[in-house]
């Protein structure tokens, strides 16, 4: 599959999160090793900490992403963020990884495509967290609603 001019491996593994605080980390991580970075979620969580992006006492500071877009800007490709309804995220993960939380969720996670059933295939670093483990259904993603989405974007 093709990420614009990258190459996107949807079968990129995730790990458990190292901290319970650094779940948009660990999915930032999946996604620029999905594109092919050796991103490892320390690597990321440090420099979320750094440039003030998280917190180890409150994890993610800003639950839109925007925090997020502004770092992925330094690297390799910029991002984008916006609010993700059902439609949008099945739209923008067409052959290239994303990542989303929700506050009522209080979580991030990566979105790796979907699986034949139309359910969301994710690369979940907390599977089980709030009964969500590696898919995630629709009426599952209505019950958090208020999500937002990062995709990665061409330089």
């Amino acid at each position: 599959m093709a990420c614009y001019e990258y190459e996107y491996d949807d079968t990129a593994p995730i790990t458990g999160q190292n901290w319970d605080w650094d779940c948009s980390a660990a999915a930032t991580a999946w996604m620029g090793r999905s594109l092919g970075w050796g991103w490892s979620e320390n690597d990321v969580a440090y420099e979320f900490v750094r440039a003030g992006i998280a917190t180890p006492q409150l994890g993610l500071l800003d639950g839109t992403g925007a925090g997020i877009v502004r770092w992925l800007a330094l690297q390799p490709f910029g991002a984008t963020t916006g609010r993700a309804s059902w439609s949008t995220v099945t739209d923008w993960v067409d052959g290239c990884p994303l990542i989303m939380g929700s506050t009522r969720w209080y979580h991030w996670t990566g979105v790796r495509g979907l699986d034949a059933s139309g359910q969301l295939r994710l690369a979940n670093s907390a599977p089980g967290w709030a009964g969500i483990r590696q898919t995630m259904s629709r009426e599952q993603f209505d019950m958090f609603g208020d999500f937002w989405a990062v995709l990665p974007q061409s330089t």
